[in-house]
């Protein structure tokens, strides 16, 4: 899925408002600027939408985890390289909203995509593991359809 994709996905079923965004990155010090915030947001037929890239959703779902649960114990090394994908946004998302093994659950039922337990311990190992399961485009926006239902009744983040 596209970074920008993804990013406005996860702001809608969270109902994250820009301000909250905003603090999102400022948590992880890094320079979101509101226009180019509310560029990457636009729908990509609108006019003015920028693409939003891998670095900026990484650093958005770093700053949801420290929103939420405060600084890392054991940050990774700076220059540690680590390449976003389908599965490290989902491990993201299930570490910053504190999901466990029934949520998880629950949010792939409401999402029409009824996973096994089995299926999603795969889902989240390492890609090294040799049950290790690469999570598609498609699983991960019904993920995210699923959670917009969710976490309608749960508290707004950030307020």
């Amino acid at each position: 899925m596209k970074p920008g994709q993804a990013l406005h996905k996860i702001r809608q079923a969270l109902r994250l408002d820009d301000d909250t965004l905003l603090r999102i990155y400022e948590l992880e010090s890094y320079p979101m600027e509101e226009k180019r915030l509310k560029a990457i947001l636009k729908k990509p037929s609108a006019k003015g939408h920028e693409n939003a890239d891998y670095e900026e959703l990484g650093v958005f779902l770093d700053g949801l985890i420290r929103l939420r649960r405060g600084a890392p114990k054991n940050p990774p090394a700076e220059d540690a390289e680590i390449e976003l994908d389908n599965n490290l946004i989902l491990k993201k998302l299930r570490i910053a909203l504190e999901l466990k093994e029934m949520d998880l659950e629950a949010v792939f039922e409401l999402g029409e995509r009824p996973m096994s337990r089995s299926k999603l311990r795969d889902l989240f190992r390492s890609p090294d593991h040799p049950k290790y399961l690469p999570c598609p485009d498609a699983v991960l926006n019904d993920f995210l359809l699923g959670l917009e239902e969710f976490w309608a009744d749960m508290p707004p983040i950030g307020k």
